[in-house]
């Protein structure tokens, strides 16, 4: 069932990437713990396992790096925040998980000046790069509230993905996130963890 869930949303993209191109997707949420992390690495990897795609899962949540921290500990690499800063090439922070069309560029380490670093033009450097290399990047984002980090990824992004934890986010939370967000960029919501019951009752 949450495998056929991705699936619909890999054709919802595919078909969207009909009319306007969607290579860079950032992921995020209102606030953190909504399950953006879980929903970015489930999408790239069926995109890349099951769909052939040549798929770039990219961590951007430069304050909390749960995937490299957690998710694919894959201990001491160069990341993102080394490419930015200038202190290694991009091609060696990338790096292709097992025998798979799955690559992942990890954050590295948590960064406090991360809106620095996001807004800086060597990430949109990075960006335009990989966007050249990759049938599609899937972006772990930063949640939206109450940092900055999200407003500025935001606008270097084909599409936004906006995940809501069913029964569990405040409505006038998804309303501010949504609101702090450009429409235009804004592909869907996930609803994640819904059940029947839920996808009829959860309205904002």
């Amino acid at each position: 069932m949450v495998a056929e869930r991705y699936r619909i949303l890999y054709t919802r993209l595919e078909q969207l990437s009909l009319k306007n191109s969607y290579k860079t997707i950032a992921i995020t949420s209102a606030i953190k713990g909504e399950g953006k992390t879980t929903t970015a690495i489930n999408l790239a990897y069926l995109m890349a396992t099951e769909f052939g795609k040549k798929v770039l899962l990219m961590e951007n949540d430069l304050r909390c790096p749960a995937i490299s921290s957690g998710y694919l500990n894959m201990g001491r690499l160069n990341g993102l925040i080394d490419v930015i800063n200038g202190d290694a090439d991009l091609r060696s922070a990338i790096n292709r998980l097992d025998d798979t069309n799955l690559y992942f560029l990890p954050a590295r380490a948590s960064a406090k000046n991360s809106s620095v670093l996001l807004d800086s033009q060597s990430m949109r450097s990075v960006l335009d790069n990989v966007k050249a290399h990759f049938d599609y990047i899937i972006i772990d984002a930063p949640p939206i509230l109450p940092l900055v980090d999200m407003n500025i990824l935001s606008r270097m992004v084909d599409g936004l993905l906006l995940v809501v934890r069913a029964g569990s986010t405040p409505k006038d939370l998804v309303k501010k996130a949504v609101g702090a967000l450009p429409l235009k960029n804004l592909v869907g919501v996930v609803l994640n963890g819904a059940d029947d019951v839920h996808m009829k009752k959860y309205y904002y």
